[in-house]
């Protein structure tokens, strides 16, 4: 179906109409009444140009020339020295670039394998050079005075109006044509608009932009079948009409993996979210190369399809898909050391397995060593099945010596979990049992020895423009979990814990300039009659990097008779704008307030209030922050690295 715009005097034409319309006016040039032109391809002028069809889904439109009228290869940017010769252009700016940067005369001024005999051809070839470039600006009435020698080039150039854009027609005639959702999604794209300046290189990349949508959606033999462009030198307008044929939906075909060495290769098949004979959708395809580096199990994935099949037979459709995987090494040992002003110097020792018991299965596990912290965990998961179903299980050994609380505390969980683009979620039943000693201020010890059997469910949501330095974008993360006394737990109780962070990039016309604001909220509640016989990390204690800066770590919490204690209420919220300063480095101001308490009427706010650095490295930014405790009345310094989701 066509999409028409409507012509002067409130009249409507189709495509067809337009194109003869056009054709008419390119004949009347001919005899003087107006000149049409199409495209400049290579400097030329061209009535219309007619894309063969070809049964292969690539572009067939020809691009514009890098430099118009330069039909021998040019020069690459090599080895600069100081001018061969002076060059002064004047004339609009956009053009003035454009003859620095696209002209024989403009590229040789600075190459050190520059020899002057090359200079009488060089300057010959500027008129016709600059020409072509005005023409694919849309100035086609300019005119362009050339003077110089060896000595120095001077480029005068009298643009005359620019074109405009008054008539534009766009058809896709096919199967696509009459699916409005995909025809209305491809013509979204067309950038050439009426009232536009019209530019060879816009319109170009409009027809490319309309045969790559179709293609997206599954039209892959897609092409530009027919497209006009006439130009009204008197009036200084153009008209433009493109027809394009969608052809018929092309189903993905079978998987083609190559690069596998110890996995099988259904591993591979369950991450897909297509089979064979559905519609090939793009997205799908970058989602089943997402799920594949994202898998843990290689080190790079491609995923495309096999479009020289199906060029090869006309009568395909389907097209395969063509894997290639490069594996990551089985298994790792791994050794680090760190620090950070939350918990001191650490070091760590880490295994992991990425194919045990040659079942595909991902062991990971580590021992830290920190200074108020030394944690033990190994944690196993089974590859995704085809629904993204995985299970997993594990355990960890801690012990935590915070805030006058000494506990050291076991958990041994199994659980399954799925996983779906953005989201994951995961049902545990775990087993946390806990020996606590907490210090007193009349220096007595109360211990105790907790158990209880948990069962759990987690959600998270991550849509980020990037996982490891996020400017836009939010992450939400929520948990419900509960025990009930007798069932192997010495307490009753339900415990919410949810929190999100938002990342807005802030524009440069803004009155603060451009940065990104970066906004988190955090809450929690244990539903219980006291906190008496639930394990300490179904509690809440806030405080340090991450939560709220300016105080220690985990020191706002209950005060126990001089022990800082986890609570059943939790309010934490943080507000952070981070501004460029230079490559790699942002400078942020931030405000934190929250706090844990045992009661909703104790959550006292706790305001942290800085300033700080944010420096970019491959694995996330290293977070200096130097900020102040309104109820401690201490300046302290946060050291951290990454984002904590």
């Amino acid at each position: 179906m066509p999409l028409e715009q409507r012509w002067p005097g409130g009249s409507t034409r189709s495509a067809a109409a337009l194109l003869q319309s056009i054709s008419g006016t390119i004949r009347r040039a001919a005899l003087g009444v107006t000149l049409a032109v199409a495209v400049v391809f290579g400097g030329v002028a061209h009535a219309q140009d007619r894309t063969p069809v070809a049964p292969v889904a690539a572009d067939t439109t020809p691009p514009a020339a890098a430099v118009p009228g330069d039909t021998a290869p040019g020069p690459g940017p090599g080895p600069k020295q100081r001018e061969n010769y002076p060059l002064q252009i004047k004339g609009p700016k956009e053009l003035v670039e454009l003859v620095a940067e696209r002209t024989l005369i403009g590229r040789w001024r600075n190459r050190l394998d520059y020899d002057q005999i090359q200079f009488e051809g060089l300057l010959a070839r500027v008129p016709d050079e600059v020409q072509a470039l005005m023409r694919s600006e849309g100035y086609f009435s300019g005119t362009v005075e050339v003077s110089g020698d060896p000595q120095g080039v001077r480029i005068d150039i009298d643009a005359g109006a620019r074109t405009t854009v008054n008539r534009v027609i766009v058809e896709v005639v096919g199967p696509g044509g009459a699916e409005a959702p995909v025809r209305d999604f491809a013509l979204q794209r067309w950038a050439l608009q009426e009232g536009s300046f019209f530019k060879s290189e816009v319109w170009e990349q409009s027809k490319r932009a309309l045969v790559d949508a179709l293609r997206q959606q599954g039209y892959l033999r897609a092409q530009v079948v027919e497209s006009r462009a006439g130009i009204d030198v008197e009036n200084t307008t153009a008209a433009v009409a493109v027809v394009i044929d969608s052809g018929p939906v092309i189903a993905f075909g079978p998987i083609q993996v190559s690069g596998l060495v110890h996995y099988s290769e259904s591993l591979v098949e369950n991450l897909r979210p297509f089979r064979a004979g559905d519609r090939y959708l793009l997205d799908n395809l970058l989602l089943f190369q997402a799920r594949l580096r994202d898998s843990g199990y290689f080190k790079s994935a491609s995923v495309v399809p096999d479009l020289a099949a199906l060029e090869a037979d006309p009568k395909a459709t389907e097209v395969p898909v063509l894997v290639e995987l490069l594996e990551q090494q089985r298994r790792r040992l791994a050794f680090g050391i760190g620090f950070s002003t939350d918990n001191g110097p650490r070091g760590q020792v880490g295994f992991e397995d990425r194919n045990l018991l040659e079942r595909g299965w991902r062991l990971e596990s580590a021992l830290t060593i920190e200074a108020q912290r030394k944690r033990l965990f190994a944690n196993v998961r089974t590859p995704s099945k085809e629904d993204g179903t995985f299970y997993g299980f594990g355990g960890s050994l801690e012990r935590l010596d915070i805030g006058g609380e000494l506990s050291d505390k076991s958990n041994l969980y199994v659980g399954i979990g799925r996983r779906r683009a953005e989201v994951e979620d995961f049902v545990s039943l775990q087993h946390q049992a806990e020996r606590r000693l907490t210090d007193q201020t009349s220096g007595t010890t109360v211990k105790e020895f907790i158990t209880a059997t948990v069962l759990s469910y987690a959600w998270n949501l991550r849509r980020l423009d990037s996982s490891i330095d996020p400017q836009k974008g939010y992450t939400i993360s929520a948990q419900v979990s509960g025990a009930r006394e007798g069932w192997l737990s010495d307490a009753s109780f339900a415990r919410l814990h949810a929190r999100g962070m938002r990342f807005w990039p802030i524009a440069a016309d803004s009155f603060v300039g451009s940065g990104t604001l970066v906004t988190m909220v955090e809450l929690g509640a244990v539903l219980a009659d006291s906190t008496k016989g639930i394990p300490s990390e179904n509690l809440f204690r806030t405080g340090g990097a991450g939560s709220v800066r300016g105080y220690d770590y985990l020191h706002l919490g209950v005060n126990d008779n001089g022990a800082t204690v986890g609570g059943r209420y939790l309010a934490v919220a943080s507000v952070e704008f981070q501004r460029p300063i230079r490559e790699g480095l942002k400078g942020a101001v931030f405000i934190d307030v929250g706090n844990a308490a045992d009661t909703l009427s104790g959550l006292s706010p706790a305001i942290g209030i800085g300033v700080g650095a944010r420096v970019k490295t491959p694995v996330g930014p290293i977070n200096f922050d130097l900020a102040w405790g309104n109820e401690s009345k201490r300046l302290r310094l946060h050291f951290s690295v990454g984002y904590t989701f």
